[in-house]
């Protein structure tokens, strides 16, 4: 696993608040010919941004719903029939 990584299952794990803390600290931490080439607001999120962020709410939501691979794989022959 790269830092990268390790960061990204990280704030994950965060809530919202605190990843705002965390963007603010990052932010610092650029160097200064950086720091305001990025706007923070949600208004200027790029519509791919959006999506991104959207997905990864519905992945926390959906988390609490812990199914095993095999009540999965029935679910998904039910709805959608036997795999060809």
């Amino acid at each position: 696993m790269t830092v990268h990584q390790r960061a990204y299952d990280l704030i994950d794990q965060l809530g919202e608040d605190d990843v705002q803390a965390v963007i603010q600290v990052m932010i610092r931490l650029l160097p200064k010919a950086k720091q305001g080439k990025k706007e923070t607001s949600t208004d200027s999120v790029s519509p791919k941004m959006k999506a991104f962020l959207r997905m990864e709410q519905l992945r926390k939501e959906t988390a609490q719903y812990d199914i095993s691979e095999s009540q999965r794989a029935l679910a998904m022959e039910e709805k959608f029939g036997a795999a060809i």
